[in-house]
């Protein structure tokens, strides 16, 4: 009887425990349900959006990432990744706003903010670059990257930026190409010297560092023995540059290695 009685009041209390689990269950998925029905993608884009502006930069990504996990429809996390790029742009952590743009374009490069992502990865390197000695690299990616944007998305509404952002890299690579090359020279490494200032000539022929280039790889030439060499090379500054001083020192060399010269009648 009291065998009876135990097993009648453990059957009891395994019910309750399970009516208790039950009833606990469904009120955790409603308020899961009404959690996620609550939860509103656009206006979390806009709250984040508003704290990017106002420079509140974590608090803005945290919101970005909660959307970016649980935006359904997609529509709003696609915003939210490269929003949460943005941030890392605007508070100037330039390498880690670059890998998120990075790792947008490599998930969907055809997508219609994709040429914004690519200019943006391209600025994230520019804005790295300081003193070209120390940031030679840096340039020469954020060149690759704007050339990218240009050949990627013709039709980008950054062309005009784009192209000025161009010949700055162009600039700065070959002020340091110039640099090094002038390294070389003073050192009396003609032949590295030489393959600096052609480097420079042949990546960068539109930039003002050209007729220094030219001149001092015709004197490198000069001291490697190669005349004719250095003769040919020479006259293209002269040539292109008649009125600088440095085609008026270019044109002794030419005298001394006993190249005629025929001055027009300008110039008698």
């Amino acid at each position: 009887m009291e065998l009876y009685k135990t097993i009648k009041f453990v059957k009891r209390v395994f019910l309750l425990f399970i009516s208790i689990l039950f009833i606990f269950g469904c009120s955790s998925n409603k308020a899961a349900v009404k959690e996620n029905q609550a939860f509103n993608s656009e206006e979390s884009l806009k709250k984040a959006n508003d704290l990017i502006e106002r420079g509140n930069y974590e608090e803005a990504r945290e919101i970005l990432e909660n959307v970016k996990a649980r935006d359904a429809s997609q529509q709003y996390a696609t915003l939210a990744k490269l929003r949460i790029a943005d941030t890392y742009f605007e508070n100037e952590s330039y390498e880690e706003a670059a890998t998120e743009y990075e790792t947008f374009l490599k998930a969907d490069p055809y997508n219609k903010y994709a040429s914004y992502a690519q200019y943006k990865l391209a600025m994230s390197f520019f804005k790295q670059v300081k003193t070209i000695d120390i940031s030679y690299s840096t340039a020469l990616k954020a060149l690759e990257e704007f050339e990218r944007l240009q050949r990627n998305y013709p039709r980008n509404p950054y062309m005009d930026v784009t192209e000025n952002r161009i010949k700055a890299c162009q600039r700065m690579l070959s002020e340091y190409e110039f640099y090094v090359g002038s390294f070389y020279f003073k050192k009396g490494s003609y032949e590295a010297a030489a393959q600096r200032f052609n480097k420079l000539l042949n990546n960068y022929p539109d930039v003002m560092k050209v007729p220094e280039a030219l001149y001092y790889l015709g004197l490198s030439y000069e001291k490697m023995g190669q005349k004719g060499l250095a003769i040919k090379t020479l006259k293209i500054l002269t040539d292109k540059f008649p009125s600088l001083e440095l085609s008026k020192e270019a044109q002794k060399h030419l005298v001394s290695f006993g190249y005629l010269i025929i001055k027009s009648d300008n110039e008698k």
